[in-house]
């Protein structure tokens, strides 16, 4: 019992010592945020300082605010479509075996998660001006639904061929239409892969870079596109940069935080099978 006691102990110890470790600079850029210049450059390192909120000042002076709502809706668009459209389509490559030309168009969906994104900026740039897309949350939101429905697919339609298809065969013979059995019986199933996937599909869309910057503007710019602005000519302006890695990570935070259960469970499905 003593040995059991210490070995708990020195886990424990253990697992504290590596997570300050790992949240360390995740403190340092929070407490930037409230630091005034003199004190974030200050030798030796200041711990205990009165907060300042000048950089949060400047933040809503220049519209960063708008940024942010920018990225909530874009991305929160994109993911949305991404499940409605992506779930019956991955349903479909898991299931209809005998699909004509199954293999090869899953391979073209593929490739179009594989194509670097600035062979395909250019193409869609082009598109963009001629349907008067450039600059519109629209534009942005059919981006980022081509490069995350891809990955969306692939990965959810192998937790489709996880579920037992007795499952599906059985509520047909209680008289279910197959588009019935899929939504009352295996979509309850497809939860946890569908939450955890999407998520992993919105932190794709909050982090883009490239399709937010050549294809949006001055109406749609997104968190990514506002980063760059705050290096200046005067020099790089940390406050504001803390700032931005602060409030960027909290929506993802949030979503992960409510929702760990499923995406636990949906990252496990198939692991282990009795």
């Amino acid at each position: 019992m003593h040995k059991s006691r210490a070995n708990s102990l020195v886990f424990t110890t253990l697992s504290i010592a590596y997570a300050a470790l790992i949240l360390f600079p995740v403190f340092w850029m929070w407490s930037y945020a409230f630091k005034s210049e003199a004190e974030m450059f200050a030798r030796p390192t200041v711990w205990l300082f009165t907060p300042t909120f000048e950089h949060f000042g400047y933040m809503i002076e220049n519209g960063y605010h708008h940024y942010l709502v920018n990225s909530l809706i874009v991305s929160g668009a994109s993911t949305a479509l991404v499940v409605i459209i992506g779930t019956p389509a991955a349903y479909a490559f898991a299931r209809y075996r005998d699909m004509k030309f199954r293999d090869d168009l899953f391979l073209f969906v593929l490739a179009t998660r594989m194509a670097p994104p600035v062979c395909l900026v250019i193409p869609y740039y082009l598109i963009y001006a001629k349907f008067d897309l450039l600059d519109t949350y629209l534009g942005l939101v059919i981006a980022y639904l081509t490069f995350n429905l891809s990955f969306y697919v692939w990965v959810l339609s192998s937790f489709c061929r996880d579920l037992p298809l007795e499952l599906e065969e059985a509520a047909r013979v209680e008289g279910y239409s197959r588009a019935r059995a899929f939504v009352k019986v295996l979509l309850p199933l497809l939860r946890p892969g569908i939450t955890a996937t999407a998520v992993l599909c919105f932190i794709f869309a909050w982090n883009e870079f490239m399709y937010a910057f050549l294809l949006g503007g001055q109406n749609v710019k997104t968190l990514p596109v506002g980063i760059p602005s705050l290096i200046t000519t005067q020099g790089v302006r940390w406050g504001e940069m803390a700032i931005i890695g602060m409030v960027g990570t909290l929506p993802v935070m949030v979503v992960v935080f409510f929702l760990q259960k499923h995406i636990v469970r949906g990252l496990t499905m198939g692991a282990v099978k009795g």
